[in-house]
């Protein structure tokens, strides 16, 4: 699989530098670090990011985007465990930035649903099971580290509603799980979450 890693950047830790470096991948790699912040708005400057990325990737002949943001912190194998979920949003596990840490990993629920659902993690029976079991259905949530199906960037720009709080993220993985698109995550591929403060959070 050609992988065109994408990171957007507003400031980039050095131990995302080093696992960008680090990343192993059987087929040719490309690393694209994307600074490009011409808003006075950091939502506005996160979807033109990512819409740069996606261009980017889309001019080439990739097969998969890799997003790994410039705060996360993958092991060397997540290609190869994301190749391995055959999806077409395919998930490694890190957690946001809270007071108490929420997995990225939401619940999906059955049918052809619209919500995306709570994380996991707000679940322990639910959250434990799904560590156990390890590779999981999800709707999705940040894309922190996520491996992005090419078929799915050209159906799809990031975007997000100018009347909304939330960031393009949110509103992308929406639209994956509304056209009932794939989604799944390694609940066992742990990723490190940087904060401001220098320390550095995991899955638990």
């Amino acid at each position: 699989m050609n992988v065109f890693v994408f990171t957007p950047i507003y400031r980039i830790e050095p131990e995302t530098l080093r696992a960008l470096l680090a990343l192993e991948n059987d087929g040719p790699l490309t690393v694209h670090l994307q600074r490009d912040n011409p808003h006075a708005d950091g939502r506005e400057n996160i979807t033109h990011q990512y819409r740069c990325g996606r261009r980017a990737m889309l001019a080439g002949a990739y097969d998969a985007m890799l997003v790994i943001e410039s705060d996360i912190i993958p092991p060397p194998d997540t290609i190869a465990r994301l190749v391995a979920l055959k999806a077409d949003v395919a998930y490694g596990h890190y957690v946001f930035r809270s007071a108490t840490p929420v997995s990225n990993v939401f619940e999906r629920y059955p049918g052809q649903p619209r919500n995306e659902g709570e994380s996991l993690s707000v679940w322990p029976k639910k959250y434990k099971k799904a560590r156990k079991q390890g590779q999981v259905e999800c709707s999705g949530a940040g894309l922190g580290c996520a491996l992005i199906q090419r078929a799915v960037l050209e159906r799809f720009d990031f975007h997000h509603p100018a009347d909304d709080g939330g960031y393009c993220d949110t509103w992308f993985n929406r639209d994956v799980l509304r056209a009932g698109l794939v989604q799944r995550a390694d609940m066992n591929l742990e990723c490190g979450h940087k904060d401001v403060d220098g320390t550095v959070l995991w899955p638990s």
